[in-house]
């Protein structure tokens, strides 16, 4: 059977597709996700529905990554449908209107913020604001929860950054906005609404929309310059498929591991591997863009925690002291974590819970990058995110740190803190020991983008089209958080299913 379309991977960007792209009942998808497929919101597991952010744990690729050098922590990306938007802390933001008028002004002008905003109000039915900025009647849900419902260390976490300074902010996803608030998050009556929940579950009756779980894609099958199907293993056995068309949708570490599989990708990389070359892209896995953090960590006091509850509800924010890019930096609050499965930060808090204010880096000028070290499907590629590379960087998150500092010593958290760890008044006036311990502590916030970037004719770097076309191969599409130029100032999951909902537009139309 040879398929109209064929998506290799079921998360943020891929789901939206399968689901947008089988509304034409004349057209045939097949969806291959790596992970499991659970079917309904009853049949998916207590640790993707709701609770705490580290369900990943259950459903994970097992990445590893090296923040800097000499270092390396997990780099936990969503193996299931819905992929990372299954296991993330579903806060919804879209990032500013700056962020994608830049993607247009690399020459990618399709990718312009009032472009994209039809898109972003498509995608989403916001229960709380209503305007021009805002939809009322897309597939994902989102709300903000109510002040009797926030945690207590988060309502602290607003009023100590209140009296910090920075100001009150009730809509994050206005385009204007900045300052302190509560996040927006696609979490309804407790239930995080991933695109599993969103786009596919609506629309698994659909005789034209096949979905199948635990399909390891190796590679695309390349005909006379054209993408005709993939080669994938499903139940011990590698099989092929064709399609009229194929889409890689499998995030920004595995969709440039495919790609490269298949032949398309640095031809040096590919001589080393024993890979024929298809298409010599070297721009495949070579930038890599990620948002990090670090912070202040603090132990609770008895009677505050609660693992059962979200650890994630409000944050912030604003633009570093002497920057000119507005809202480059976030401060997160995160409460109740459970440090047994972290036996190194156990180790180093003295306590079996902690809670952190955290500052967030959302535009780094440091770029990592992906090495592919074998053609094997089981062994994926080597990240490397080089945090801190660019000096710029490191004073931000320095500064960032200062303000933690600040807002996790304000009189709000006296009820909340029985101390903070690690950090101490003396170490806070010294630049070199918070360097230190900036290069010591920095981790993701598992924001990767930009590995397979799209760019305009002549851009020796880009390997998609503003289309999201491979360069150089017919049929084939790379449309996830890889092709970005550019990384939002924002979680990055709400950029992705706008990703998939505007490039579904496209391929209904044949293009």
């Amino acid at each position: 059977m040879e398929y109209d379309d064929i998506i290799v991977g079921g998360g943020s960007s891929g789901a939206v597709l399968a689901a947008r792209l089988s509304e034409d009942p004349e057209r045939s998808v097949l969806l291959l996700e790596a992970g499991p497929d659970y079917t309904s919101v009853e049949a998916t597991p207590d640790d993707l529905r709701s609770g705490r952010v580290n369900s990943v744990v259950n459903h994970d690729w097992g990445f590893v990554a090296r923040p800097l050098r000499g270092r390396e922590i997990p780099y936990p990306r969503g193996k299931v449908t819905g992929g990372s938007s299954a296991v993330n802390s579903a806060i919804a933001l879209r990032g500013v209107p700056e962020d994608y008028d830049e993607w247009a002004a690399m020459g990618n002008p399709e990718w312009a913020w009032l472009k994209l905003l039809p898109y972003f109000r498509k995608l989403e039915d916001d229960r709380d604001e209503r305007g021009d900025f805002h939809g009322s009647s897309g597939p994902l849900p989102i709300h903000r929860p109510d002040r009797e419902d926030v945690l207590p260390e988060h309502q602290a976490f607003v009023d100590a950054c209140l009296a910090s300074g920075l100001p009150p902010s009730r809509d994050m996803n206005d385009p204007d906005s900045t300052g302190v608030g509560i996040w927006p998050r696609n979490i309804i009556e407790d239930v995080r609404i991933s695109t599993a929940v969103a786009y596919l579950h609506p629309n698994r009756g659909r005789l034209n929309l096949t979905i199948r779980g635990g399909c390891l894609v190796h590679r695309v099958i390349v005909e006379d310059g054209r993408a005709v199907g993939v080669e994938v293993e499903s139940g011990g056995e590698v099989q092929r498929v064709y399609a009229k068309r194929v889409t890689l949708s499998a995030g920004a570490i595995v969709s440039p591991a495919i790609l490269v599989r298949s032949g398309i990708g640095p031809a040096s990389v590919l001589a080393k591997l024993g890979i024929p070359v298809t298409k010599d892209l070297p721009g495949v896995g070579a930038e890599l863009i990620d948002h990090c953090m670090m912070g202040v960590i603090a132990v609770p006091k008895p009677g505050i925690a609660d693992l059962s509850k979200w650890t994630v509800q409000a944050g912030a924010r604003y633009t570093a002291t002497g920057s000119d890019e507005r809202n480059d930096m976030q401060l997160i609050m995160t409460g109740n974590v459970d440090l047994s499965d972290y036996p190194d930060y156990l180790a180093i808090v003295g306590a079996p819970i902690m809670v952190s204010v955290l500052a967030g880096l959302q535009r780094p000028k440091s770029r990592g990058r992906l090495k592919f070290t074998s053609a094997d499907p089981n062994v994926q590629p080597r990240i490397d995110l080089d945090y801190c590379a660019e000096p710029e960087d490191l004073r931000r998150l320095v500064d960032g740190l200062r303000l933690a500092w600040q807002v996790a010593n304000q009189p709000q958290f006296a009820d909340i803190f029985e101390r903070i760890a690690i950090l101490t008044e003396e170490l806070m006036q010294s630049d070199e020991a918070l360097e230190e311990y900036v290069r010591g502590t920095v981790n993701t916030i598992y924001h990767p983008v930009a590995t397979c970037r799209m760019g305009p004719d002549g851009d020796t770097g880009a390997v998609v089209d503003q289309f999201c076309r491979v360069r150089g191969v017919e049929g084939l599409r790379v449309v996830d958080a890889s092709v970005m130029p550019g990384i939002p100032r924002a979680n990055t999951n709400l950029t992705c299913i706008m990703l998939g909902e505007r490039v579904a537009d496209w391929m209904k139309q044949g293009n």
